[in-house]
């Protein structure tokens, strides 16, 4: 089981622990304020199908995409693809969805 990203977040699937190993990683590379706003997205607390709205994407992509330039290369480009998704959606003006 794992996480379906829309906008092109993933390819085959993230895994749950895979999503959350991530969010661990870019703790010690954002601010609190940017940390917070990943964690709300991608620890939701369940596994159930989930919409983000886009000023909330936008933010969790520029989160991202900052965090991608300090983590090692697997997890640099799983956040840029996270993160980019997350920027088309939220520059397309559409719920950027998890299921």
């Amino acid at each position: 089981m794992g996480w379906y990203i829309s906008h092109g977040g993933t390819r085959h699937g993230y895994s749950y622990s895979g999503v959350d190993e991530l969010v661990h990683r870019c703790s010690g590379i954002l601010t609190r304020s940017d940390q917070r706003d990943v964690a709300a997205v991608m620890r939701p607390g369940s596994g159930d199908p989930f919409e983000v709205g886009p000023k909330q994407a936008r933010k969790v992509g520029d989160a991202l995409l900052l965090a991608a330039g300090y983590l090692p290369k697997e997890w640099a480009d799983m956040a840029k693809q996270i993160g980019q998704s997350a920027l088309r959606a939220a520059s397309a003006n559409q719920p950027w969805a998890w299921s």
